[in-house]
């Protein structure tokens, strides 16, 4: 089993991509236990985190509108237990639809208690990490200190083979041919990675067992997906700024956009409270869920490490492709995409998902040990939708319905229809 192989699914015509996950196997079976949402305006929630899960406020001015808002939260509800019910332990969800603000759980945050989710939890956001990656290598273009089109050796001189014919760009955009080096990190899949869960890895290991293996192409000439790029997207802006990617990151998008609930870990393998307990299978869909919430993500580092919670990913993505982090150039070249080897396709650090129910999105999404996110805003951004699953999906049944889950609820959004 390949422990990061890229998994993708065509549905409604949009490639959603889970870019640290694992292949899909086959699925048991789950029971559902779902709670109910809250609806809330969006204001209320912009600067923190301290609504609680029990916490109402009215549906509208008169009983035809509650009647109305029920219908819809009960559709969205749906949604979530649909992946319960299809082997995730439990799943939280954030929608975004103009002033209205729709949160969901179904299912368990932790099995062994069985407590529910908490809709302000925080989790693993795994790969969602490379839009926070490129927006800072992005603003560091727009401030002169580098160029999309400057070659990796000029800023990381000797860190690769061939460093002089790869650009930044193509880093940004999985299109340097360098070898996913996740591919090869564990070969004894998940149950290997657990055993290994508290080793702390250097990037400079991470990229050693990268160029191990030959190019998968010439730089520029295909384009695929790997983590590694973004291994060395985080050692170029440490070069350039004389400060750690953590730092950059902190002190660039999270600090600016008051983003209480996310973090980007250094040594600590903990997540901070509250958070759901994260789980995967280690023997594939046959074996029980093992718990991996504590883990170094040295592994992934700026591939991957990032902690976040639902609201900061929809305040996020609105505020990148709303144009708030970068300047108008920048923004369109972030979002001009290119096809990949899997049939998917990517930016700059996004991707991008078309379907006739609601247009186009732009967002990420990520598996990390424990934990899936998908996050996307509506091009326009009139609608946002994050939600996350306490578990790494190993079986196709879960996959799909996390998917599938993306799609509706992007269509559907909080309000009425």
């Amino acid at each position: 089993m390949r422990f990061s192989a890229l998994g993708t699914a065509v549905l409604a015509s949009a490639a959603l991509v889970v870019p640290l996950a694992p292949p899909a196997l086959a699925s048991p079976t789950a029971t559902v236990a779902a709670v109910a949402p809250e609806t809330v305006p969006a204001d209320q929630h912009e600067h923190g985190h301290g609504r609680h899960d029990d916490h109402r406020l009215d549906r509208g001015p008169d009983g035809r509108d509650r009647e109305e808002r029920a219908r819809t939260d009960a559709r969205l509800q749906k949604v979530l237990d649909g992946i319960v019910a299809a082997g995730a332990p439990g799943v939280v969800a954030e929608v975004r639809d103009g002033r209205q603000v729709w949160t969901g759980r179904s299912g368990k945050a932790d099995r062994t208690r069985g407590l529910p989710p908490r809709t302000d939890s925080r989790f693993r956001a795994g790969s969602v990490t490379k839009s926070f990656v490129a927006t800072v290598v992005l603003q560091l273009t727009a401030e002169g200190e580098l160029r999309l089109d400057d070659p990796v050796e000029r800023h990381l001189p000797g860190v690769v083979p061939n460093g002089g014919k790869i650009t930044v760009r193509q880093l940004l955009g999985h299109r340097s041919g360098l070898f996913n080096y996740t591919d090869r990190l564990w070969p004894g899949g998940f149950k290997e990675a657990y055993e290994n869960r508290f080793r702390h890895y250097a990037p400079g290991e991470l990229i050693a067992e990268a160029t191990r293996h030959r190019p998968l192409f010439a730089p520029g000439t295909s384009g695929s997906y790997s983590n590694t790029n973004y291994v060395l997207l985080g050692m170029l802006i440490e070069k350039v700024t004389g400060n750690s990617a953590r730092t950059e990151i902190m002190r660039r998008i999270i600090g600016p956009l008051g983003l209480d609930g996310t973090s980007f870990p250094e040594a600590s393998p903990r997540i901070p409270s509250p958070h759901a307990r994260g789980y995967i299978r280690l023997e594939g869909s046959a074996s029980p869920y093992t718990d991996m919430t504590e883990t170094d993500m040295s592994w992934a580092w700026t591939a991957g490490a990032l902690i976040s919670t639902t609201h900061d990913l929809n305040i996020f993505y609105k505020a990148l492709v709303g144009g708030r982090l970068l300047p108008a150039k920048l923004m369109k070249d972030m979002l001009e995409i290119h096809p990949l080897v899997d049939g998917s396709s990517y930016g700059l650090g996004v991707a991008r998902v078309d379907a006739p129910e609601f247009g186009r999105a732009f967002g990420h999404t990520g598996g990390a040990p424990g934990f899936t996110t998908h996050s996307y805003t509506l091009a326009n951004g009139s609608r946002q939708v994050t939600l996350s699953v306490n578990s790494m999906p190993v079986t196709e049944e879960v996959d799909l319905a996390s998917r599938k889950a993306t799609l509706a609820l992007l269509a559907m959004g909080a309000k009425s229809n």
